[in-house]
């Protein structure tokens, strides 16, 4: 079950590592209207406030919040605010189609999918678009723990081990 959770956490984080290089120079509209701030904090200093539809260039990421360039200014937005072009108005628009627009943006009404917090999950075609990167694999295996490491790590946090019945296997 732990070896089954740490390889879900490290594919998750490889897809997101693969995608960060694609968000630099990529145009996003904004979904609703939003605070952009001088930091990645919300209790950073308010740069401008940006008005739903307003459009602007991704400079980059750090967790879940974009460096935008707009024309009221540059700064940090969280990334929920935004739209990525979908690979439709990519490819109309000259732009060849957009990583991080094929993970976050709405999907067709042709193809089922369930949304948490605006990112869907990969579908056939995404799978099919993956290339193999061995250096992102080797900067993904930097980041893995023993099992000696983590069990300190989790003791000095206060972390205790607790055992969970299966569903089914216990007691009614």
């Amino acid at each position: 079950m732990v070896e089954l959770l740490r390889r879900t956490c490290l594919t998750v984080a490889a897809v997101l590592l693969l995608a960060l290089p694609a968000a630099a120079n990529e145009q996003v509209t904004l979904e609703r209207d939003s605070a952009l701030y001088a930091e990645p904090r919300v209790d950073a200093q308010q740069v401008a406030q940006l008005k739903q539809g307003s459009a602007g260039e991704v400079l980059g990421k750090n967790g879940a919040w974009l460096n935008l360039r707009t024309a009221a200014g540059t700064g940090w937005l969280f990334s929920f605010n935004v739209r990525f072009p979908s690979r439709g108005e990519a490819q109309s628009g000259g732009g060849g189609g957009s990583t991080l627009g094929r993970l976050f943006a709405p999907r067709r009404a042709s193809v089922a999918t369930t949304s948490t917090i605006g990112i869907r999950g990969l579908d056939e075609t995404d799978l099919k678009q993956a290339t193999f990167s061995a250096g992102q694999m080797r900067m993904l295996d930097e980041y893995a723990a023993s099992r000696d490491a983590a069990q300190a790590q989790a003791g000095e946090s206060g972390l205790v081990p607790a055992r969970v019945d299966y569903l089914g296997t216990g007691t009614q």
